[in-house]
């Protein structure tokens, strides 16, 4: 079976203020085959815990709240769950149309071993995943840890035998631009890599744009969306 697993996978550490519900951006990909994800970074205590759940939510995704020096296992594992939880959404439906049982409907045994299939196909299954990083001006005391947690993710995809793309999505994206792609996708782990290294933070969170543009993005090169006034 091959399956492409598009997912989007948001990093903020706090409420957005630019823009309509981040929840809705997330909900449209979703129709559109794209998972969205959330981790939101703390540590003063200024996140608004339910927009990173609704992002989630309504995004078929999983989420995370975690304090700045959890974040480099968390977005692996988010990254992670988030496939898992589309080969199994997908196998699900197979089986319902096959059968017409799902997964949880099957003997103990046989729902073991679809478990375990899940796991393989991990491995070899195609990712595209889209990264959005929050660069407002409160994460500069934590882009240095999500930089590393990003470079990490990516080490651990470069074992994987199916193929692996990202690509690097801040908001906003200065100059007036509410979110801009700073580096497109590739399967070139290290060409992400050497753009990590040259980020900078500042102005306000426009994540309902973000994701808006990285949903767009799978489909059409869209460099930036510029704000208004």
């Amino acid at each position: 079976m091959e399956i492409l697993i598009k997912q989007i996978i948001v990093v903020t550490d706090g409420k957005s203020n630019v823009g309509g519900n981040p929840a809705d951006a997330a909900f449209l990909a979703f129709k559109k085959g794209i998972r969205v994800s959330s981790i939101g970074i703390v540590d003063d205590g200024n996140l608004s815990i339910k927009e990173i759940k609704d992002i989630a939510s309504y995004g078929g995704g999983v989420y995370d709240i975690v304090y700045s020096d959890d974040f480099i296992r968390s977005l692996s594992a988010v990254t992670q769950k988030s496939a898992e939880k589309t080969l199994y959404d997908t196998l699900d439906a197979e089986l319902m149309k096959l059968i017409g049982k799902s997964i949880e409907g099957l003997h103990p045994v046989l729902r073991s071993q679809i478990v375990d299939y899940i796991d393989k196909l991990l491995d070899v299954s195609d990712i595209k995943c889209a990264i959005l990083l929050d660069l407002s001006g409160s994460m500069a005391r934590k882009l240095k840890k999500a930089v590393n947690g990003i470079n990490d993710l990516l080490s651990t995809m470069k074992g994987r035998k199916g193929k692996s793309e990202f690509c690097l999505i801040g908001f906003p994206g200065g100059d007036n631009v509410y979110a801009k792609v700073i580096c497109p996708f590739t399967s070139r782990i290290n060409d992400i890599e050497a753009y990590l290294k040259s980020l900078k933070v500042g102005g306000n969170t426009p994540t309902y744009y973000a994701i808006k543009m990285a949903t767009s993005f799978f489909e059409t090169e869209v460099e930036s969306i510029r704000g208004i006034g």
